[in-house]
């Protein structure tokens, strides 16, 4: 069943060119800052969620860099089904084209060979909220660092979202417990 969710995924990516909004490397001049500020961790506030993604509760990304291996190891985790479900981790390897002086173009890969194209969409000034898409608008992540994203941000994203021609009906607010002394341990590292 899983390799025929992942096929349905490889399926769904379209690799003509499309229009799409990338994060423009321009807007900062310290882009090497903002590779390693956006390798922390994200709660994802809004998703049009893969096969493994549907039913998380408290969905968080943690991001590390492997100087060996050239690439982010990424720890999905989330509460399958509830706020208190089994706990479950996807780890995952992320692929940057020209760490530190990427440009947004990413390939994830939950287990060789498979990489998956992903692009970072949105970064704000702060670097507490960002987001990333699939070239085919199948998938979408809205992420915070924090559980409480403010509303007006979440809005403007997922009218970004719209724009790129999104179905901004399939997102959804994946539920977080507000475990405010974890949260501020988390932002202190």
């Amino acid at each position: 069943q899983h390799l025929a969710q992942i096929y349905n995924i490889t399926l769904r990516w379209d690799p003509r060119p499309a229009p799409f909004r990338l994060f423009e490397r321009s807007r900062r001049s310290d882009w090497e800052d903002t590779v390693r500020q956006f390798l922390l961790f994200r709660y994802v506030i809004g998703v049009i969620p893969t096969y493994f993604e549907k039913g998380a509760h408290n969905p968080m990304e943690r991001y590390s860099w492997d100087e060996k291996a050239k690439n982010v190891n990424v720890d999905f985790t989330f509460n399958a089904n509830s706020l208190t479900g089994k706990k479950k981790s996807i780890p995952q390897r992320l692929y940057v084209d020209g760490y530190p002086k990427a440009n947004g173009n990413m390939k994830a890969s939950p287990f060789w060979p498979l990489k998956l194209p992903f692009l970072l969409m949105e970064l704000s000034e702060d670097y507490q909220h960002c987001m990333v898409g699939y070239p085919s608008r199948a998938y979408l992540w809205i992420m915070s660092r924090t559980t409480d994203m403010n509303a007006d941000v979440y809005s403007q994203y997922v009218k970004i979202a719209e724009e790129q021609n999104y179905d901004i009906s399939r997102i959804v607010k994946p539920p977080h417990n507000e475990q405010k002394v974890e949260q501020k341990k988390r932002d202190a590292a």
